[in-house]
């Protein structure tokens, strides 16, 4: 999952810093980097689980970086029986989505953008989305991209390390946005 901190992505946090900079957006350059450096710290972590309150923390912070980039909006939502602080999870499980939903789904919309990430407890299973209001995309079309392939790798990997719960991936796209649902049987 270190890979998902890639190149280009810090390509695009240190010229979002630099242009910053260059407007003399001083203050905003300043919490843009402490947001960087946090989210680098927590990515290069060598922890395998995390609480949902850290990956919130994570989400929050990526979020908020690329939001002074793009304009959009955005919200974390998660049900008031959840513990965040208690309940651990993959560490940087949804940050490929929200990458994903960011980049291809509403970077271009600007302030009509909007983001919706939700903690949900369904019974005894976890359930995670990421829904953004972006164009969306063909799921049958074979895309040339790696983050879905990735996910999808990492997800099966999951499943034959945690046999005892099912990690379930389904992605819905329309072209009036994509949701992301990711459920952790038995999790809870």
């Amino acid at each position: 999952m270190r890979s998902q901190l890639n190149p280009h992505f810090l390509f695009n946090a240190l010229s979002g810093i630099q242009n910053l900079m260059n407007k003399n957006e001083i203050d905003n350059a300043n919490k843009y980097l402490s947001k960087f450096a946090r989210l680098t710290r927590n990515v290069l972590d060598e922890k395998e689980l995390i609480s949902l309150s850290q990956e919130k923390t994570l989400l929050d912070d990526y979020l908020q970086m690329e939001q002074l980039r793009f304009g959009f909006k955005y919200e974390i939502n998660h049900s008031e029986d959840l513990d965040l602080e208690n309940i651990e999870i993959p560490s940087m499980l949804l940050q490929p989505f929200v990458e994903n939903a960011v980049k291809h789904g509403i970077s271009k919309k600007a302030t009509d953008g909007k983001i919706n990430i939700t903690f949900i407890k369904k019974a005894n299973d976890l359930a995670l989305t990421v829904t953004d209001n972006g164009n969306g995309f063909d799921t049958e079309k074979k895309n040339n991209g790696l983050g879905l392939l990735l996910s999808e790798s990492r997800v099966a990997l999951l499943n034959s390390i945690y046999k005892e719960n099912r990690f379930t991936l389904a992605i819905q796209s329309a072209t009036n946005g994509t949701k992301v649902s990711l459920t952790l049987s038995d999790w809870l």
